[in-house]
């Protein structure tokens, strides 16, 4: 019974360390996007309005422009709180492609850690410990490969999105195959 719980404990403390491990990984190789790394923060405080303002029309055109580029409207103000012009404001879009390219990054590490993983875990011929050490990395490996997906998935080209889950679940049922042969 003894030995049977430190097998399990084993296994599951490999397998969530090397998921981790996977992530950090990412970490080191691509920072998560931030968002006062692309969208200046201004403080806001109340302009007291000290004389009634022209009236400020934003026209259609311009708004449009804006939005087909995926900009926001930040107004600008004159110092009596009056609304004088704007700007579109890129910060939320790139920002918004920034954090894509580190799900990408994050899928493309994590499946390819957890793919080496799998193999260790798979074509190791040890017995005793060692195996239950090999046995963690196969786990580990699978959990990387899962949750890089998900982290990915909304991203994925709907094209790509059968073909990635078709990959991974084939490699489950090879997994399991090689497993029960053994």
């Amino acid at each position: 019974m003894l030995k049977t719980v430190k097998k399990i404990s084993t296994i599951i403390v490999i397998a969530l360390l090397f998921a981790f491990f996977s992530f950090s990984l990412v970490d080191l190789v691509y920072q998560e996007p931030k968002y006062n790394d692309f969208c200046i923060e201004k403080p806001i405080s109340p302009v007291p309005v000290t004389k009634a303002c022209d009236s400020f029309v934003l026209n259609d055109s311009d708004f449009e422009s804006c939005s087909e580029t995926d900009g926001n409207i930040e107004y600008i103000y004159d110092s009596n709180g009056c609304p004088v012009d704007f700007k579109c404001s890129m910060c939320q879009k790139n920002l918004e492609d920034s954090r894509k390219t580190h799900r990408l990054v994050s899928f493309i590490i994590t499946s390819i850690m957890g793919l080496i993983a799998v193999l260790v875990g798979l074509y190791s011929k040890s017995k005793d410990v060692v195996a239950w050490i090999f046995s963690g990395f196969l786990i580990g490996g699978i959990i990387s490969i899962f949750f890089g997906t998900i982290i990915y998935f909304g991203d994925l080209n709907r094209f790509l999105k059968p073909i990635v889950l078709v990959a991974e679940m084939a490699l489950i049922i090879w997994i399991a195959l090689k497993t029960t042969r053994k």
